[in-house]
């Protein structure tokens, strides 16, 4: 009697200890992912916009904050959960079709970390 209670104990045991270990190593295995397209188009009168679409392909939610061309920044202010996208066009200045340009995304992740994703964009008419 007294061997089945105590091997009971220690089962329940293990049982929350397993859990709670699952919880922890859960947290430090968080994935930041992100699939981004962008397009710098510039109309015959010089005008530049740029068409994103951004998508969250990690485990974890992302606070999207600028995305930054030539030096110019573009707010966004998006949060986007796993799985979620987001597409836009937004006005650019000063771009020439031809020219290759920075992209840079800034974002943030729920526990803080900063992201940044860097693509070079052809500009095109």
């Amino acid at each position: 009697m007294g061997t089945i209670l105590i091997l009971s104990i220690t089962l329940a045991l293990g049982g929350l200890l397993y859990g709670y270990s699952k919880g922890l190593f859960d947290n430090l295995t968080s994935n930041v992912q992100v699939e981004d397209q962008f397009n710098l188009v510039v109309t015959p009168s010089g005008q530049g916009f740029i068409q994103y679409n951004i998508k969250n392909a990690g485990n974890v939610a992302l606070h999207l904050e600028t995305i930054q061309v030539n030096g110019q920044n573009v707010t966004l202010n998006y949060i986007l959960q796993p799985g979620q996208s987001v597409q836009g066009v937004r006005e650019i200045n000063n771009l020439t079709a031809g020219n290759y340009y920075p992209v840079i995304v800034y974002a943030l992740t729920t526990n803080g970390q900063s992201y940044t994703s860097v693509s070079t964009v052809l500009a095109e008419e």
